[in-house]
């Protein structure tokens, strides 16, 4: 099983070979942060130790 930033840069790679998409992808840096934030929005953090929940 590939890692998501590898799947992630075969596909940007193949899509940028295309004149018609390259450069409509930014880098996986960028795409996992705003992944991050909206998965943060979604499902909330736990808690660090037991005694808070």
């Amino acid at each position: 099983m590939k890692p998501i930033p590898a799947i992630y840069d075969e596909e940007a790679s193949a899509a940028s070979a295309e004149p018609s998409t390259s450069g409509h992808f930014p880098l996986f840096k960028r795409v996992r942060s705003t992944m991050y934030k909206h998965r943060a929005k979604r499902f909330p953090r736990l808690p660090e130790h037991r005694h808070d929940l």
